[in-house]
């Protein structure tokens, strides 16, 4: 998109007409964001991503910086009654722990955890999907993540199709990942126990 402050106004559109989409009928969400949200998807892969990825059902938080990850993490915990969060890597339990947000590492991949954080490796745009593989933490079998999970993403790491995303991991690893799930609001991840996905999607790109 050449003009980055229509983006800007579009996220935050989807930010706040969204984040509460259980209380949004169907019909009434292209009125809840506005004409402007479906035609910058045309120029805009991030924008894009927002409209499949909140149309399936998730819950997208756009952020500029830290200050608005740690506030938009914590009013996920207070959504479900503050319960402490678990991170995926040890990366992640530090960079939250910066944050303030209370949080532990809980990188056994055979249990579940009521509510989790973890990175991801790719946005898919055209499917408003997630990527995440075993290399982020989650060990050698990735579980159905959790009941719950936090995911955060760069809108630099969105791109177009499933293709996309597989040469996007040939150029991170030098071996292919062992495991790998590819998380929608309403596909794979919901029919092995997710019940709610939200996502953390942080501006890291000037056009």
């Amino acid at each position: 998109m050449k003009d980055n402050r229509l983006k800007e106004q579009v996220l935050k559109d989807i930010r706040e007409a969204l984040i509460n989409r259980e209380d949004i009928a169907d019909c009434e969400i292209s009125n809840a964001v506005g004409g402007t949200f479906i035609n910058a998807g045309d120029d805009d892969l991030s924008v894009l991503f927002a409209e499949k990825f909140t149309k399936a059902g998730g819950t997208l938080y756009y952020c500029y910086n830290e200050k608005d990850i740690g506030e938009r993490i914590k009013e996920i915990q207070s959504r479900h009654d503050n319960i402490t969060i678990g991170c995926a890597s040890e990366n992640l339990t530090s960079f939250l722990g910066h944050l303030n947000v209370d949080n532990r590492c809980t990188c056994e991949p055979t249990k579940r955890y009521p509510l989790i954080a973890t990175l991801c490796e790719a946005l898919i745009a055209w499917q408003g999907s997630i990527v995440i593989t075993s290399n982020l933490g989650l060990g050698n079998t990735i579980p159905a993540l959790s009941e719950t999970t936090v995911v955060l993403a760069f809108t630099s790491q969105v791109v177009t199709d499933w293709e996309a995303a597989n040469e996007r991991l040939k150029q991170l690893y030098p071996e292919y990942p062992e495991q790998m799930i590819v998380a929608n609001p309403a596909g794979y991840a919901y029919s092995k126990g997710l019940q709610k996905l939200y996502l953390i999607l942080i501006e890291d790109e000037t056009n």
